[in-house]
């Protein structure tokens, strides 16, 4: 096998490795963060924290 055959098919293995701009590591990550992201923002709304305040004073007596 020559040099250039051993470059094209090592490129190949590493090109179908890859699958677009994140792996699937990073495909979690970015779920993980903005599922905090909206989290964070539905949470600090003010008629958010008082509905949540009224449903967990329900619960506790």
């Amino acid at each position: 096998m020559s040099k250039a055959d051993q470059i094209i098919a090592n490129t190949s293995k590493v090109s179908r490795r890859k699958s677009g701009f994140l792996g699937r590591r990073g495909r979690i990550a970015l779920l993980a963060l903005t599922t905090l992201l909206v989290l964070f923002v539905f949470l600090t709304q003010p008629n958010t924290r008082e509905a949540l305040a009224n449903w967990t004073s329900l619960i506790s007596g």
